[in-house]
């Protein structure tokens, strides 16, 4: 199998290596990262990164378009055959190995599970929530696409798959350290706009 590993990012220095080096290389054959328009120092270090990862490319906004446009624009550009979807400042655990190693062609869909910052969870089970605990089938994108709201973006992605009946599998797995609580994030805007 052909794994594509994709995120986003904007002014995410601080992040950003860590979340590279979380990404199993012998398992990627793409990484596609695109620097939505940062002013920090993001693209200089995608840039260092790429010249000892060959699978890294870079795609560049030179103004920030957006979360949504950014992740739109890297599944434009996958051409493997499962696509992984990770935050710039998030980091796959080791257990990701456990994961991939279970992608077989069998399922459209392999889910697994994530870790918070704040010490919490999210296993994912028979309630479909949204979030970037899955690796999932790339000619299952079609037309889906992020959309431009300020929360909700991803499961209107999400339900645009689920809309395929694509076949499931649940690993159990941890495998996704997911940095939450985080400051204007969009599970951050979402439990702020509940209030």
């Amino acid at each position: 199998m052909k794994f594509s590993f994709v995120t986003p990012a904007y002014n995410s220095e601080g992040y950003i290596e860590m979340m590279l080096d979380s990404i199993p290389k012998e398992y990627a054959y793409e990484i596609i990262v695109c620097d939505d328009g940062s002013t920090d120092r993001t693209l200089e270090i995608l840039e260092n990164y790429q010249k000892t990862c060959p699978q890294l490319q870079i795609l560049k906004h030179e103004v920030n378009k957006g979360t949504s446009e950014s992740y739109n624009d890297c599944l434009a550009a996958v051409t493997g055959d499962y696509v992984a979807i990770i935050d710039s400042d998030d980091i796959y655990l080791p257990t990701i190995i456990d994961v991939l190693q279970q992608i077989d062609g069998t399922y459209d869909i392999y889910y697994y599970n994530m870790l918070t910052k704040a010490g919490g969870y999210y296993i994912h089970g028979p309630i479909d929530w949204p979030g970037n605990f899955k690796i999932f089938r790339s000619s299952l994108i079609g037309d889906a696409k992020y959309t431009k709201k300020p929360t909700g973006a991803d499961l209107d992605f999400y339900n645009s798959l689920l809309a395929k009946n694509p076949t499931r599998k649940h690993t159990g797995i941890f495998a996704y350290w997911y940095n939450y609580p985080r400051e204007g994030s969009e599970s951050d805007l979402y439990l702020k706009s509940l209030k």
